[in-house]
């Protein structure tokens, strides 16, 4: 019998720990990495907890609260890594290239969150940080204060963009993801040179970058800092 009420003890004892803010926020981050199953609900959370579902709305009044705060999360790791990556701000095209990949790599990690948080705004003292940051780093570059303030808006809505897409797809199911692979490999592959003469010609690169998305971010990203890079020598130019 003592054994038996240890053991009954030893689930309760547990619901108690691990019923905090943080706790849950960690299981919901596991939950959300493919390697959870990447399906984000209360039933699901409760049950990564040892606990009943119901008991996550003493800390989360419903799953967008809980979505908000793992947005959160999302951008303090983002930060952190960026920061690992590129910590000087005066190489401003290296550390904006770093803190988009950062993004990038952080959300990636869990495709399902990242659906759900690519979109959204929090307005929490991360992410005020960081959009303070970026428009700092750009300013100091040479960039008006308001034209700072357009690219911070133009990197993180590209950046973000990619993540949803990129993610949108790890969502899929395996059949859905291979029938996308074979449309370029097979489709545009084999489209004759007469009608189609520049997809022809091109399609070998196309098909690499396909679902490459990586190296199709790294393209887009460095068309788009060329670009800050001229508005900051225009800027330096005229004063």
């Amino acid at each position: 019998m003592a054994e038996q009420g240890t053991t009954a003890a030893g689930p309760k004892s547990k619901r108690r720990a691990v019923l905090s803010r943080e706790a849950i926020l960690k299981a919901a981050m596991r939950l959300c990495s493919p390697e959870g199953g990447g399906l984000l609900t209360f039933s699901r959370l409760g049950r990564e907890l040892g606990a009943d579902p119901t008991a996550v709305y003493r800390h989360f009044r419903d799953k967008d609260e809980l979505v908000l705060a793992l947005t959160d999360l999302l951008i303090e790791e983002s930060l952190a890594l960026a920061a690992r990556s590129a910590p000087d701000h005066r190489h401003w095209r290296n550390w904006l290239s770093a803190t988009a990949h950062a993004i990038r790599t952080v959300h990636l990690a869990r495709p399902a969150l990242a659906v759900l948080c690519a979109t959204r705004t929090t307005a929490s003292p991360a992410e005020t940080k960081s959009v303070e940051e970026i428009i700092d780093v750009l300013h100091r570059a040479g960039l008006p204060v308001i034209e700072a303030a357009e690219c911070y808006r133009t990197l993180l809505d590209l950046t973000l963009a990619f993540v949803q897409s990129s993610a949108a797809f790890l969502t899929l199911d395996p059949e859905a993801q291979a029938k996308d692979d074979a449309a370029w490999a097979v489709k545009y592959g084999l489209l004759p040179a007469d009608r189609f003469p520049l997809l022809h010609q091109s399609s070998p690169r196309l098909t690499e970058l396909f679902r490459n998305d990586e190296e199709v971010f790294r393209l887009v990203l460095e068309t788009f800092l060329d670009g800050i890079a001229l508005k900051i020598e225009r800027a330096q130019r005229t004063g």
